[in-house]
């Protein structure tokens, strides 16, 4: 058994919990640029509301069927210094001020980024270990 075909949570293995935290981190930085041009992107994604979350995400882990771990786990090493280098380069008020960009709404981009990258990494990791030690017992 690989590392990505492990059963993780629910019914998705290690491989489709990477592909829906990849998704996530490239988007948060994707909507932090758009904003930035003047742009109002459409969260979470075109066709998706945001209670429709759930299938969203079943969504992602549909079309990365044919992406293999590996490159997943690349995307997400990229995603995750992009997502640093573009942390680097807000000022406060655009990292702490509420309304600094449309999309955002009434949280700033600190909320944005924490909810689509570090919470995640934090309850993927949570998932993974778990299904690691249930492997071993």
């Amino acid at each position: 058994m690989t590392a990505g075909s492990l059963a993780c949570v629910d019914d998705w293995t290690v491989k489709d919990l990477l592909a829906v935290r990849v998704w996530w981190t490239e988007n948060v930085i994707d909507w932090i640029e758009a904003g930035q041009r003047g742009e109002v992107p459409l969260t979470p994604a075109e066709g998706y509301r945001w209670k429709e979350t759930p299938r969203l995400n079943a969504d992602i882990v549909k079309k990365s069927r044919r992406e293999s771990y590996r490159s997943l786990r690349r995307r997400l090493e990229r995603g995750y210094e992009r997502v640093m280098r573009t942390i680097d380069k807000l000022d406060d008020r655009e990292l702490l001020g509420v309304g600094v960009y449309e999309w955002a709404g009434r949280y700033p981009l600190s909320r944005w980024l924490s909810i689509n990258t570090a919470r995640q990494y934090t309850t993927a990791r949570t998932y993974v270990r778990r299904a690691l030690r249930e492997r071993q017992d």
